[in-house]
């Protein structure tokens, strides 16, 4: 009798394999075979497909509709991934569909990856299951994106050099549309029927900010930037700072000016920005007040290291500073509100997120992005009670800390046995709370000890009359009925004190008055976002 083979005793929790996938796209520059870069990735067992705990890959075969299933481990062995080069000729790569999985797999799990390892927790996705990730579907390149509600990405074609080639072979792409259904899991309330313009520019920000700096973080990639800027220079020129910021600018054009799947990034900054009516356009401000961040940090680390670098060098140093500023964005999204998120929010939460992780920052990396944002006209963020919790001395803490990290009733308690709070949220007292959230995290501290925290954030909708919206908050509406909502996140110690709180008060008459606006700014800007709000993708023009 046989018996099946049991799973390696020897694969232990937190174990790392390499995998090969494309730096940047399928196509060399001139011709020449595309260029490879590797990925860490955790091990998991993986069945054909392939599929994995949090993600399906399906590629269609290329006539016909239906999915051809890959293996990517060694047969008998589904804990073991067998990684393999990609071919060299354009015609041998597309027709590769073991490395077109092998490539969108590596992708997405580093993305997921570098989520959870920076804000040490798991992400979950929304609804729970697993992502399936379409990555040779029949639709368009303007169709491309990640469905809300569906856990499906697609990934459709674009023509280049007489080819169908798929969208899923672009790391970048990849990486933007894995991070659209990460935020979606995390905070749903980001891009739900109620989220604003300013929410849905956030995501696609975000998803953008994670795309170019992952694959910035590539030392091999920023040097062929560098080797592709200094071409033709003279004899004895240097890589000066101009050339490194015209580099990294550059860099971020090309990832997203492949057709029309996506809008080519704009460094200027329009006039009234905040105010435009397209997501990517909005998003695309703070994502060059980042990147300008990258590259002042970049020049400052090369300035500290002496002029005598050689280019990899300084290629190596623009790989740790994007990979830094990278995970200070994500770690900032744990201490940002669960809904109305603003770009203030966004730097708030940077900036203290950050000053738990790295109380002395000595290379300026938090004064780099203070500058920057208040260059596109973001307001800085003070340390004086960035916390906000000065404002709620003498809390009771009738908890259980143990139900604390895991039970939302215990997190409901705390806020109703405190009054402070409960009236700094302006909470509606006769509606209960729609969601309340609770996520233990961990972080290593500067002196090497591990940290739990417990972040919990809670959601209040309130559905009104248009007399009482009226009455009671000033809403002047035609409609029967208005939805307001409101909430708050609460981050607590190992010892379950507030160290932490944002909130956006639910009753609060002047907030909800800027929000709402009037019926001809809501229905503007439900047909301004009527292609962005379930399905994120491009433009579509």
């Amino acid at each position: 009798m046989a018996f099946p083979k049991k799973g390696p005793g020897d694969v232990k929790a937190g174990q790392m394999v390499t995998v090969t996938v494309l730096a940047e796209g399928p196509i060399g520059a001139d011709g020449t075979a595309p260029e490879t870069a590797q990925v860490r990735i955790p091990v998991e067992r993986l069945r054909r497909g392939p599929t994995g705990h949090r993600y399906a890959i399906h590629i269609r075969k290329w006539r016909g509709t239906n999915v051809s299933p890959v293996t990517l481990t060694r047969q008998g062995d589904p804990w073991q991934l067998v990684d393999e080069p990609p071919p060299h000729g354009l015609r041998e790569l597309l027709d590769d569909t073991r490395f077109l999985a092998q490539h969108v797999y590596g992708v997405a799990m580093s993305t997921l990856d570098i989520f959870e390892s920076t804000l040490g927790r798991r992400m979950p996705w929304n609804p729970e299951g697993r992502v399936v990730l379409k990555a040779r579907d029949l639709v368009t390149a303007t169709d491309t994106g990640y469905q809300r509600g569906s856990n499906i990405i697609r990934f459709g074609s674009v023509d280049r050099m007489g080819y169908k080639v798929p969208t899923a072979l672009y790391r970048d792409i990849v990486a933007h549309e894995v991070t659209h259904a990460i935020l979606d899991g995390f905070r749903p309330a980001w891009a739900d029927e109620l989220a604003t313009m300013e929410q849905l520019a956030m995501h696609e920000a975000l998803a953008d900010l994670v795309a170019i700096l992952s694959v910035f973080s590539s030392r091999d990639v920023v040097y062929r930037q560098l080797e592709a800027a200094r071409a033709g220079f003279g004899a004895g020129q240097v890589v000066d700072d101009v050339v490194m910021m015209r580099s990294l600018f550059d860099f971020a054009r090309d990832l997203f000016a492949r057709g029309p799947l996506r809008e080519p990034f704009v460094g200027v900054v329009p006039d009234h920005w905040q105010e435009l009516c397209e997501p990517h356009a909005r998003g695309a401000v703070v994502v060059g007040a980042v990147l300008r961040a990258v590259q002042r940090l970049w020049v400052e680390r090369n300035a500290r290291l002496g002029d005598g670098q050689s280019l990899r060098q300084k290629a190596e140093s623009g790989s740790i500073v994007a990979t830094r500023v990278l995970r200070m964005v994500i770690r900032g999204l744990s201490y940002m509100p669960p809904v109305d998120v603003s770009w203030r929010d966004l730097l708030r939460g940077i900036i203290a997120a950050d000053l738990d992780m790295v109380p002395e920052d000595i290379h300026g990396y938090r004064d780099a992005l203070q500058a920057e944002f208040s260059a596109i006209g973001i307001r800085r963020v003070s340390r004086d009670n960035i916390s906000g919790v000065e404002n709620y001395q003498g809390l009771r803490y009738p908890i259980r800390l143990s139900a604390l990290g895991s039970d939302p009733q215990e997190v409901q308690r705390f806020v109703w046995e405190n009054p402070r709070l409960l009236d700094a949220a302006r909470l509606e007292r006769r509606t209960p709370l729609s969601s309340t959230r609770v996520r233990t995290s961990e972080r290593v501290s500067p002196d090497g000890f591990v940290i739990s925290e417990i972040g919990a954030s809670f959601i209040q909708t309130v559905r009104m009359s248009r007399r009482e919206a009226n009455v009671r908050l000033g809403l002047r509406t035609t409609r029967d009925y208005v939805d307001i909502r409101g909430g708050g996140l609460l981050r607590f110690d190992a010892g379950g004190r507030l160290v932490y709180a944002a909130l956006k008060p639910v009753m609060d008459r002047d907030r909800q008055g800027k929000l709402f606006g009037s019926d001809q700014q809501h229905d503007a800007e439900l047909a301004a976002s009527a292609g962005v709000r379930n399905r994120f993708h491009g433009t579509g023009d």
